[in-house]
């Protein structure tokens, strides 16, 4: 599902314009976006958690150049499911 097709769902499920579902869906990603680049963990109670870590600089190896490579350190995005959803889709 594409964000168009789900702003389309939730604009009939809500009764509002899909422009309307629109604004809000991108206001809501905005927030957790913020809160997210904080280093904060945002979670939502029966869906699952998000949480940046930082993962250390390394030394790699390219096997295509027979040569070393340094990676420099990153800041990567977690997500954690939640077990209550977890067990919705299993079953």
């Amino acid at each position: 599902m594409t964000k168009q097709e789900l702003c389309s769902e939730l604009s009939k499920n809500l009764g509002i314009t899909q422009k309307e579902t629109k604004a809000t869906m991108n206001a809501f990603l905005e927030e957790i976006t913020c809160v997210l680049e904080e280093g904060n963990t945002y979670s939502q109670k029966g869906f699952g958690s998000f949480k940046t870590v930082c993962t250390k600089e390394r030394i790699g190896f390219n096997p295509a150049k027979n040569q070393k490579m340094r990676y420099p350190k990153k800041i990567r995005l977690k997500f954690k499911l939640s077990s209550v959803f977890k067990k919705e889709i299993n079953e």
